[in-house]
């Protein structure tokens, strides 16, 4: 069994680490991949020597996920970094990635959707095949990586009608740049409980996470932002009280349901810079450098290495 997915298993090192469960230490976490590594042969852990973490493969982000949710259920916290695929190179010096076959069985009025969006992420439409009960069955060839992320998408595309099922076929030439998240996100730089009166001045340019009173964080991503570059706010900011009522301004327009963040979903979204905080209550997602100023000086020193 090889694997084919990467990804870190690291400390939780938020202002918020050990409130619902166990904060593990590194020895914690390592003692329990052990125990896990000999029940689960597609599983493998690497000690790089950071001192924050190890890095985890299994095979594809379902089955680290599960994982994941096996540990929260026990009581543990950790965070977690974006799935990366695992590559090789062949004897020409070529890059391989991991490759899957893909089945799908969907109402026929989704094939076209399906069709559609499989392609844009490099999958190969191998065969169609009609089953007679207004079902059609689609074969695919798509890379791992393409496949990332899509489980989610496939939910929402198919109205939950669909089934999906894949399995590792071998490794095959790269194929390429494939389309990313397309906005930013949206970052807390103060720490306290969201407050309605700045959520919903934000929710006019970004989807929101979190609702009022929830607690949140500096460097915590409370939303994603309608453009493609991050957005710092203070989502605890109240209203200043005044002893006088405009008519029109106290109409507020009401706030709109949070986006749900589950363990998969939130796996699929974040960026490289970014970590999913783990707990046996929630899920939230987070820069990895918690500190607005910290990133900043990180940033620069990306810039001036490049």
């Amino acid at each position: 069994e090889e694997p084919t997915v990467s990804m870190f298993f690291l400390v939780n090192n938020g202002p918020f680490a050990g409130q619902d469960g166990k904060a593990a230490t590194l020895r914690q976490l390592k003692d329990r991949l052990e125990r896990e590594l000999r029940v689960n042969v597609a599983l493998r852990m690497e000690d790089l020597g950071r001192p924050d973490g190890v890095k985890v493969s299994g095979r594809g982000e379902l089955h680290l996920a599960i994982l994941i949710e096996e540990m929260r259920r026990e009581g543990f916290e950790l965070c977690v970094s974006r799935p990366e695929v695992i590559t090789h190179r062949d004897e020409h010096d070529k890059l391989l990635e991991p490759m899957e076959q893909l089945i799908i069985d969907v109402p026929d009025a989704y094939q076209g959707a399906i069709i559609q969006e499989l392609s844009l992420r490099k999958g190969e439409l191998l065969g169609v095949e009609a089953t007679g009960t207004g079902l059609v069955r689609l074969e695919f060839s798509i890379s791992t990586r393409g496949l990332i992320g899509y489980r989610s998408d496939f939910l929402t595309e198919t109205r939950g009608l669909g089934v999906m099922s894949s399995r590792f076929t071998g490794y095959g030439l790269w194929k390429g740049e494939l389309p990313g998240r397309e906005r930013g996100s949206l970052v807390s730089q103060a720490s306290g409980e969201a407050a309605s009166y700045s959520l919903e001045n934000l929710q006019q340019r970004a989807t929101l996470f979190v609702s009022p009173m929830d607690p949140v964080y500096e460097g915590m991503i409370v939303g994603e932002n309608s453009r493609a570059d991050d957005m710092l706010c203070n989502p605890t900011k109240r209203k200043q009280l005044g002893n006088y009522r405009s008519s029109t301004k106290e109409i507020d327009a009401g706030l709109k349901v949070p986006r749900p963040l589950t363990l998969e979903s939130a796996l699929e979204w974040i960026a490289g810079d970014e970590l999913v905080e783990v707990t046996p209550r929630t899920v939230r997602v987070r820069k990895h450098i918690l500190s607005t100023e910290q990133r900043k000086k990180a940033e620069k020193r990306a810039l001036a290495d490049a």
